[in-house]
């Protein structure tokens, strides 16, 4: 059963932050996040590799909290470039699989800093909520794009110019 009007839709948005068009805000949003996620991935994997030479165990909550989250950043890299590519490229299909993959990601990633969650660290939890809300953002603008891109491949009705003129 399809609902015609009475169930609520995601609104279209056509510009991200109210001034940049859709696609060019998720490329500037994917850039600055591959920015901010690979300049974190090397000290986390420092840090990881640091406790494992210094033998420490590997069920320790600290070793299994920074392995899980080595291994997310690791995944973000793979599939913030599959976006950069789509939104570059204008494929609706690898929008579509970072937008999947990155929502199970995002969920996962929460469900798991919900377990290790320390509500005695409020400068972290302060940014790790800031970034999350803008995660959610990069989806929300996915998305969108996504239902852009779909509308644009849509037919399109040009009128005929003969000559100078343009004919009706």
């Amino acid at each position: 059963m399809k609902c015609e009007t009475k169930c609520p839709t995601v609104p279209i948005i056509r510009k991200c932050c109210f001034c940049v068009p859709i696609r060019k805000g998720v490329i500037i949003f994917a850039y600055i996040n591959m920015v901010l996620t690979l300049l974190s991935l090397p000290p986390m994997t420092f840090d990881l590799v640091e406790q494992v030479t210094a033998g420490k165990s590997v069920f320790d909550q600290y070793m299994i909290e920074l392995t899980l989250t080595v291994a997310f950043l690791m995944v973000d890299v793979v599939m913030l470039s599959v976006l950069i590519i789509g939104a570059h490229k204008k494929k609706r299909a690898l929008l579509k699989i970072f937008f999947y993959v990155g929502s199970a990601i995002l969920a996962l990633s929460i469900g798991t800093d919900i377990i290790y969650f320390d509500y005695r660290e409020y400068a972290a939890n302060t940014i790790y909520f800031f970034l999350l809300c803008l995660d959610v953002y990069l989806m929300f603008l996915v998305y969108n794009l996504i239902r852009v891109v779909e509308e644009s491949l849509e037919v399109q009705y040009v009128a005929y110019q003969q000559g100078n003129q343009l004919a009706l």
